[in-house]
């Protein structure tokens, strides 16, 4: 975590924004040695939250995992609660915390909230669709905002998937950050179909001259059986580190693989290993591809809902969870996942008498 903090540094201090980015990184370090004392106390906190702030969207794009889950648009944490989330985040140690929706920038009072908490990072996935509606403004007055524009590859394939004219709106999000010389980045869902074409130098080349300086490549999710055919094959996965490591050679740029990268850390991240997942109603979830939980955080504290039974038992049955076919080893082993799920909260009505407190929102 510490060395993607010092690529960024230098990334940005040859932009000239070293000053922000240094103190960023004393944040960082900081954030760590939290959490390093918490887990001598056997609290296990993630260096990194993703928090779907709403399930709402301004765009239907075809095969959308998020769509697919059928989650509540009802009962979104309320902008108290997301702010003492935030702080209570920083106070235990997690560094990063990734906005992700359903489109967050229709939760503005979020987005402002992410802002005022400057000693954590927020990278904000969005299509870029609402971006002129002061956004603009708004993300380059606060630096730890960190804009995330989506992407499936070129104009043909981003408006198959995501609607006809959204390509130029991303490119002209784009070319008004470039102008503006922020710092942001590019999210591109990696499928068997666009693969040799989105983590190619030359595809990189087009937003890299665009000034984007941070690249995610996220490994499509089925929503189930009918899609399996867009994961990814296993040759192309077997070629995505060399790949990847191509790209960062030949571009002073930060390029992270989701999951493809959690292999040099040991297998999957999920359960607070390296992440953990909030829902828009504060369920609180190994992953945002595994969407269950046995804990809710509007009522409860964070650092009281990480002591989940659920949680635990996903880390220590972490040998099984091993890379899979369908993007996410959880969303694979879902039946294994259902069952962890059950003993946590079986233990639970045994201790508590209770009736079961499981939340499984799939």
């Amino acid at each position: 975590m510490i060395s993607m903090f010092l690529k960024i540094f230098q990334i940005n201090f040859r932009m000239g924004k070293g000053r922000f980015w240094l103190k960023t990184l004393r944040n960082q370090i900081n954030a760590r040695n939290k959490r390093n004392e918490l887990e001598k106390s056997g609290l296990e906190v993630p260096p990194v939250m993703i928090f779907s702030v709403t399930n709402r969207c301004n765009l239907k794009c075809a095969g959308c995992y998020a769509n697919a889950q059928n989650r509540n648009i009802n009962n979104e944490l309320p902008s108290e609660k997301v702010r003492n989330l935030f702080s209570e985040a920083s106070d235990l140690g997690t560094g990063i915390i990734l906005i992700a929706g359903g489109e967050p920038l229709v939760r503005r009072d979020i987005i402002e909230a992410a802002a005022s908490q400057e000693d954590t990072l927020f990278p904000v996935f969005t299509n870029g669709l609402m971006l002129q509606n002061g956004y603009m403004d708004l993300f380059s007055s606060n630096r730890n905002l960190i804009p995330v524009l989506s992407l499936e590859g070129d104009t043909c394939r981003t408006d198959q998937r995501r609607g006809k004219g959204v390509y130029d709106k991303v490119m002209q999000a784009a070319s008004e950050m470039k102008k503006r010389r922020m710092f942001y980045g590019m999210s591109i869902t990696l499928t068997r179909n666009n693969f040799e074409e989105v983590m190619s130098p030359e595809f990189i080349n087009e937003y890299y001259k665009l000034g984007c300086r941070l690249f995610f490549f996220v490994e499509y999710v089925p929503s189930g059986k009918l899609d399996i055919d867009y994961c990814l094959s296993t040759e192309q996965k077997s070629r995505m580190s060399s790949r990847l490591t191509n790209l960062r050679i030949v571009f002073s740029s930060l390029f992270v693989a989701l999951p493809g990268d959690e292999e040099q850390y040991g297998g999957c991240l999920a359960a607070c290993r390296g992440f953990v997942h909030v829902s828009s109603v504060g369920d609180l979830e190994p992953c945002p591809f595994a969407p269950y939980s046995d804990v809710n955080l509007a009522g409860i504290s964070l650092a009281e809902g990480l002591k989940s039974g659920f949680l635990k038992r996903i880390r220590s049955g972490h040998a099984i969870l091993t890379e899979s076919n369908g993007g996410c080893t959880l969303w694979e082993n879902r039946e294994w996942t259902e069952e962890m799920l059950e003993k946590s909260t079986a233990g639970k009505k045994e201790i508590s008498g209770e009736e079961n407190q499981s939340r499984i929102t799939a």
